[in-house]
């Protein structure tokens, strides 16, 4: 281990009168303890008192910070509830807003392909009412085509009860 030096230095002190040193220094030296190492009851009470006065101190500073870090809490807690509010709000609105966009493009290509296509109105209306009367002609046909299978069937069940009927009422006949 290495060596290591210690070095003591006196020091003289002067005692001043009481009257002379200041009010802190003169309860210091009040209560100091006995010349026989006990206590005065009054340095013990002064001790206790003052220990009881740290104690209050030291409770009220944690108390006050304990409240100021909860506070701090609460308010990070409000900032992230309000920033997230206003996501959601800014979400809602971005896409209220790409909705119209995109049905104001939609509604712009399908006019310009129209005005494409039949290039004035007259032809615009012309070729609709085409349109209209050849939707209208494939209805009819689809529905005359859905009459007659109805038709078909209809007929072939009324055939196939007609002939059961005939050979239940031959069966009876022949037990009878």
């Amino acid at each position: 281990m290495a060596d290591t030096k210690t070095t003591t230095t006196s020091r003289r002190t002067t005692r001043k009168p009481a009257a002379k040193r200041p009010a802190a220094k003169r309860r210091a030296s009040a209560m100091t303890s006995r010349s026989n190492g006990t206590m005065s009851p009054a340095v013990k009470q002064a001790n206790k008192t003052t220990a009881a006065k740290r104690a209050r101190t030291t409770a009220t500073r944690q108390t006050a910070a304990a409240a100021q870090s909860a506070t701090k809490a609460n308010t990070n807690a409000a900032k992230a509830t309000v920033t997230e509010a206003r996501s959601y709000a800014e979400r809602v609105v971005l896409t209220s807003v790409g909705s119209v966009l995109l049905t104001r493009e939609n509604v712009q290509e399908t006019f310009e392909d129209l005005v494409k296509r039949f290039g004035s109105l007259d032809a615009a209306q012309k070729e609709i009412t085409r349109d209209l009367k050849k939707a209208e002609r494939r209805g009819a046909t689809a529905r005359n085509r859905f009459e007659r299978q109805v038709r078909r069937t209809r007929t072939q069940l009324e055939r196939e009860l007609r002939t059961r009927r005939r050979e239940v009422t031959a069966q009876v006949k022949s037990l009878v």
